[in-house]
């Protein structure tokens, strides 16, 4: 299977990958122990998310070969990242940002809790120094400030699907793209590459993935998980599925380019 995935994405015109939540590091950090004892004694629960910055910076490694082993993969072809991950592990990994969208956005940028705006704001270095050695480090000698709007003075948070009043707007302009590039999949030799996607958002990737296989008679789709891997029965003929660790078939995958 391995070698008919190779051969398909080397004649491909367009790749399509998504990736999915099987893959995502802050499931691992919320088991983390010292984020799990932060949730227990933290007074100011709104470091919380902080945290996960934090941690999530520790814990990227662990996935950082597994998108250079996927650019790696997609060297030279025309293709786009759908992702469902919010730590951001892709980055600096030789894939390009202008070809990936992220919907349910990540650490990168704050936001009005409120949503007053559409406006993003950035993470400053000194209040995260200051969360990790408050919360991580254990010494609380002065409290910490939260950070507040600058239109509204509401609390500032994390521009993800986490938000109770997300703004979408943060991956917007990256999503049109993404619309825009799929139109030019029609009638395309195109090879759709699902990795780790399970039922978490499903109609982000795993549903339009399956009727983008359906429709176009010249695509195949290889769905790789280490449980949800089925296939529909409409899209058998053209459809793959692959019980495995993602992260270990890109390993697998790569040495084959």
């Amino acid at each position: 299977m391995i070698d008919q995935i190779v051969n398909k994405i080397k004649k491909a015109d367009l790749v399509l990958v998504g990736i999915g939540e099987e893959m995502d590091l802050l499931k691992q950090v919320r088991k983390d122990e010292r984020y799990l004892k932060a949730q227990e004694e933290l007074r100011d629960k709104w470091m919380l998310p902080f945290a996960e910055k934090i941690l999530l910076k520790e814990w990227e490694e662990k996935n950082k070969e597994a998108y250079s082993n996927l650019a790696k993969c997609l060297e030279g072809k025309n293709y786009f990242i759908v992702s469902l991950c919010m730590d951001g592990a892709w980055k600096g990994t030789g894939l390009n940002e202008e070809r990936i969208v992220e919907p349910c956005g990540g650490y990168d940028k704050l936001q009005c809790s409120e949503k007053c705006s559409p406006m993003l704001y950035d993470v400053e270095d000194e209040l995260l120094d200051q969360v990790q050695g408050s919360l991580l480090m254990g010494i609380q000698k002065n409290e910490v400030t939260q950070p507040k709007c600058p239109i509204c003075q509401k609390p500032l948070i994390f521009n993800n699907i986490d938000a109770e009043n997300y703004v979408e707007e943060g991956y917007m302009d990256k999503w049109m793209t993404y619309k825009k590039w799929l139109q030019g999949t029609v009638n395309k030799d195109v090879c759709i590459l699902e990795l780790g996607a399970g039922m978490k958002y499903p109609t982000v990737i795993r549903w339009p993935f399956e009727k983008i296989t359906f429709f176009n008679q010249k695509s195949q789709m290889f769905r790789v998980h280490s449980r949800l891997y089925q296939i529909t029965e409409e899209i058998k003929e053209r459809g793959y599925g692959i019980c495995e660790n993602p992260i270990e078939f890109l390993k697998e995958l790569s040495n084959g380019f």
